[in-house]
This record gives C-alpha cells, sequence and structure tokens, in this order.
C-alpha cells in the first residue's frame, strides 16, 4: 500500500506513528483478541445457553466492527494517513513488509469469510440487533462446512502471524532497544 511520510526537519523520520495510526493499529489487535477467544470458547458451552448465544451474537457484531475498523485502515493507508514510510534496504525489512502485508490480507479474509459462513445458509449476520442480510440464497450444509473450516483454520493462522508480529515488536523492544516498539506505543508525559 502506497503511503507518505510526514516530513520533518532535516529529512528525520517521525519518532511515532501518529495518533490515528496507532488507533486503528491497537484498536485491530483487541478486537482480533476479543474474536478469538469469542470463537475458542463458546464450544465448550451448550447449545442454546444464553451465554453461548450471548457470545456468538457478541463475535458478530465485533465482527462487523473489525470489518469496519478493516475498511478505514486500508483508506488510511491507502491516501497515506501520515504514516511512516521506511525505506526497504534488506531482507529483514523485506521480510517486515511481507508479515505486514501477510496481516492485511489473512485479516480481510477472514472477515470475508465470516461474512460467508453467515450468509451461505441465507442467514444475516446480525450487528448489535440489526441485521445484515445475505444477499445469496442458501448454499446447503456442505458449503457452510467449507466456510467454517476456512474461518477457523484462518482464525488460528492469523494468530499465529500476529504472535509473531508482536514476538518481533519485543525483541525489538528487550533485546535491539531500537525504538521500534515505542512508534506504536503513546508519548510519554
Amino acid at each position: 500500500m502506497p503511503v507518505s511520510h510526514v516530513p520533518l526537519p532535516e529529512g528525520r523520520l517521525p519518532t511515532r506513528y501518529s495518533v490515528e495510526t496507532r488507533w486503528l493499529h491497537w484498536l485491530t489487535a483487541l478486537m482480533v483478541l476479543v474474536q478469538f477467544a469469542l470463537g475458542e470458547t463458546w464450544g465448550f458451552l451448550p447449545r442454546g445457553t444464553v451465554v453461548r448465544v450471548g457470545m456468538i451474537m457478541t463475535h458478530t457484531s465485533v465482527g462487523v466492527l473489525l470489518a469496519a475498523t478493516f475498511l478505514t485502515r486500508i483508506v488510511w493507508a491507502v491516501t497515506g494517513g501520515r504514516a511512516i514510510r521506511f525505506p526497504v534496504q534488506n531482507l529483514s525489512d523485506q521480510v517486515v513488509r511481507l508479515v505486514h502485508w501477510l496481516l492485511y490480507v489473512m485479516l480481510g479474509a477472514e472477515i470475508a469469510v465470516g461474512y460467508m459462513l453467515r450468509w451461505s445458509r441465507g442467514r444475516p449476520v446480525m450487528a448489535f440487533g440489526v441485521p445484515i442480510n445475505s444477499p445469496f440464497a442458501d448454499m446447503g450444509v456442505g458449503v457452510q462446512r467449507i466456510f467454517g473450516q476456512c474461518h477457523y483454520w484462518l482464525a488460528w493462522g492469523l494468530i499465529m502471524v500476529a504472535a509473531c508480529h508482536a514476538m518481533a515488536a519485543l525483541y525489538h523492544a528487550i533485546i535491539c532497544r531500537d525504538g521500534v516498539l515505542q512508534r506504536m506505543l503513546p508519548a510519554r508525559g
């Protein structure tokens, strides 16, 4: 995604991402974790219980918020969004870019497959009690199972790549002490 950088005196790059970029990043991370936790735990509850149904409704509602946040991030990145653009100078920089692209692609696919999981049976996606009706006719249980498996494995893949991303940030903070993690954290006092 093409991004521009914020010019500073003497050609230096900013030490932190913009407030908007940081909010979008951490909001996305939080929602992905909530979504994963809900999706992995409601199966331990009996079908039809109030708590399980509430968890599923929360999952779909947060999923709609996550989709809106994801689209906002895409627009923010494509339009420049006061991002810091770092030059790709070596293999490590290329891997970083690849991982960020992979996270975007996986998250977008996970959101799309989540919608299709509900819509494949002609059911609406419920967001805070408001239905987002399926544009498709019932595709049958077999198709729904395929979307269900894709949604499940994409979720695990996304969590694994995000965990590697987080570990790399911690590596930079603890071992390298190069300020990479601090770019995404709030400014101190």
